[in-house]
């Protein structure tokens, strides 16, 4: 396969001279059939060395909670110099352009050490690497991989590159020739390679083109990048994988000659103008099968997949709207209910469209949740019964559904086919494996990594107290109430400073000086759940007609705030004013179960579809006026379901707190006459 020595290489460089300089060290001498750089001396892309790799990468993991290079050292204990040297050199070329968020500097360079220093040499000493290689791996990698396919899929990659070191030793000298002055005839080698594996494919191509290809490597991205910037240079040429390419090159010289440098895909200023507005990053997805098929479930793992039950559907592309979904499943699904039918829209429509390459997903069986990532795009199968996805299931005991997180625990019941549980993503992204995002591929893997448990209110200070010219221990008893009923409300007569003390005391144990976490609301007569929760509101439409949307009120936005990801260990308090004055059966309505049972979810009035759970961590301090309204005369399921304070003159923490006032400011203390 070795093409004239006389060849003139045309490559240039990119966005990164000192990963592409590594790059070129290691597949040049490959590419053109030398002795590696390693060493000088061992040939290693051949198709001998590559085939006896890939059959030990075949042979698979013999602990599959072990991390990937303990699994990948047993593979290789008694493989030929050539493949274990074969497998250096991969191992480097695969994680060498890798921006630092995806792979840390530390675990490059330790798995490229670790795997060298599996060779055998003739010293048995280990084997040195040239400076070359290090010099390339930066703390400044180019590739984002925003599916985190470079994490899921390491031994696929593997196994790519050495179908790839085959199919270039089964070409003639002239086309290797060709391929290494033109990048349009590389990318046909590349892509010629059996089992094509994109992401690789196009960190290779880029790694060997850096002139032409660019360091972006997921679908949805170069789609992304091209649709926003096509206009610039006349249209695009194509949705083909060579047209976006090319489109791509074609926009980045023109943003080039603007820029008077090499731009950033991924600077900010540009990536604001491609991502897309919203772009929820990855999301989470809970899969359903029909009457929990354990059959079915087993040949989700073995077969590496998912599938979702279509037999009656008409055949729908991916990428579909949410409106022709609508329309197939009402025209085609008539047998069904209306309950049934909506459950199939919102599936067949996530799993077609919203649904991505990097998601999570996962299913429960017998207690226990088994977690995998979305690997491809969806597909029919061969009678068109069922959509697929190809999915890297992640492990092989799971974990038990009853040590998970309580949020956690709520999301996963919520009913469904295809369930979006992104709402507790980062709490999912803690169960997966040790090697799918390693640090340190010596430890093993880890127990799950949980949210910590709220931790409860921090103490009241003196200061805070001597702040409210009030005493502290009464003041102390009211926080502790508050944190273990987590429904309060103060009571007495005007001027007796209940809205004062609630808004001052949310305030200190959120330890929020912008009072995000802390809203205040006022009831009054005419007030509503509309108003309270959520409800339909009048909107005016682009087209200037009148129609309803349903907008969340100050509860429903506060419960959402808290129940994000990250927010779980820190309080959020809504103060209600005057909350007496209102019907509070009316305001409060089906709300009244979740403020007795916290752990539980509702189907709400105006979003039945969407269950609904009041997070642990908001909490509630009402204030009436008992002026207005003798709270023995309040519904009974309130008072049963708030603690009540009562803040007069005569008893703590207000007797005595003009006192103090006056004291405080150094005025007259004489009681008038």
């Amino acid at each position: 396969m070795t093409p004239n020595p006389k060849t003139a290489m045309h490559r240039a460089l990119g966005i990164s001279k000192e990963i592409e300089d590594a790059a070129w060290f290691v597949l040049g001498p490959g590419l053109q059939g030398k002795p590696s750089a390693l060493d000088g001396t061992t040939l290693t892309w051949t198709a001998e060395a590559a085939a006896e790799l890939l059959e030990r990468l075949d042979r698979g993991a013999a602990d599959a909670k072990a991390p990937m290079m303990t699994n990948l050292r047993q593979n290789l204990e008694d493989a030929s110099r050539e493949a274990k040297q074969l497998a250096v050199e991969f191992l480097f070329l695969q994680s060498l352009p890798l921006a630092h968020e995806v792979k840390s500097l530390k675990v490059k360079r330790a798995r490229v050490a670790e795997a060298a220093s599996w060779l055998e040499t003739p010293l048995e000493t280990p084997l040195e690497l040239p400076e070359e290689l290090y010099k390339g791996m930066t703390d400044h990698g180019v590739i984002r991989d925003r599916t985190a396919e470079f994490n899921w899929t390491i031994w696929d990659h593997l196994k790519w590159l050495c179908r790839f070191v085959q199919h270039v030793d089964q070409q003639v000298p002239a086309a290797i020739t060709k391929a290494l002055k033109d990048p349009l005839k590389f990318h046909e080698l590349a892509a010629g390679t059996p089992g094509d594996q994109p992401a690789i494919r196009r960190s290779i191509e880029y790694l060997a083109w850096p002139s032409y290809f660019e360091p972006v490597v997921a679908d949805v991205e170069r789609q992304e990048i091209r649709d926003a910037f096509a206009s610039l240079v006349g249209g695009a040429n194509g949705d083909s994988d060579e047209d976006i390419t090319a489109d791509i090159h074609r926009i980045r010289l023109h943003l080039d000659e603007q820029a008077g440098q090499r731009i950033d895909w991924y600077a900010r200023q540009l990536v604001s103008q491609w991502r897309k507005v919203g772009d929820p990053g990855r999301r989470a997805w809970l899969l359903r099968t029909h009457s929990d098929n354990a059959e079915l479930l087993t040949a989700w793992q073995e077969e590496e997949k998912a599938t979702l039950d279509v037999e009656h559907l008409r055949q729908l592309d991916p990428g579909v709207t949410a409106g022709l979904v609508q329309h197939a499943v009402d025209e085609d699904y008539k047998h069904l209910g209306y309950v049934e039918r909506e459950d199939t829209k919102t599936a067949v429509f996530a799993f077609l469209t919203v649904m991505k390459p990097g998601d999570l997903v996962l299913y429960q069986h017998a207690g226990t949740v088994r977690l995998g990532v979305v690997l491809g795009e969806p597909e029919h199968n061969e009678d068109n019964r069922r959509l697929r996805r190809k999915v890297r299931w992640l492990d092989d005991d799971g974990h038990a559904t009853a040590d998970l997180p309580r949020h956690v625990q709520r999301q996963l019941a919520t009913s469904g086919i295809v369930v979006d549980v992104t709402k507790v993503v980062q709490a999912l992204q803690a169960l997966v494996p040790a090697e799918a995002e390693p640090e340190d591929d010596d430890a093993a893997a880890p127990a799950a990594v949980v949210p910590p448990a709220q931790e409860g209110f921090r103490p009241l200070s003196r200061d805070f107290a001597d702040s409210l010219h009030m005493d502290l221990e009464p003041l102390q008893e009211i926080a502790e109430l508050l944190e273990e009923n987590r429904q309060l409300v103060l009571y007495g007569p005007p001027g007796t400073g209940k809205t004062y003390l609630a808004k001052h005391l949310a305030a200190y144990l959120a330890q929020d000086s912008t009072d995000e976490r802390v809203k205040l609301v006022q009831f009054h007569p005419s007030y509503a759940y509309e108003d309270f929760f959520e409800g339909y509101r009048p909107d005016k439409t682009d087209e200037g007609q009148v129609s309803f949307k349903l907008v969340a009120g100050p509860l429903r936005r506060l419960a959402e705030e808290a129940a994000k990801p990250g927010n779980e260990n820190k309080p959020y308090f809504l103060i209600i004013d005057e909350m007496n004055r209102a019907n509070l059966a009316k305001v409060f309505g089906e709300l009244y179960f979740l403020l007795e049972y916290r752990d539980d979810r509702i189907y709400l009035q105006y979003s039945p579809n969407e269950p609904f759970t009041l997070p642990d961590n908001l909490y509630i301090i009402g204030t009436m006026n008992t002026a207005d309204r003798s709270i023995a005369m309040m519904d009974a399921a309130i008072r049963r379901r708030f603690a009540f304070i009562e803040l007069h003159p005569q008893t703590e923490p207000v007797k005595g707190s003009l006192l103090r006032f006056l004291q405080a400011r150094q005025l007259d203390t004489t009681p008038a006459l």
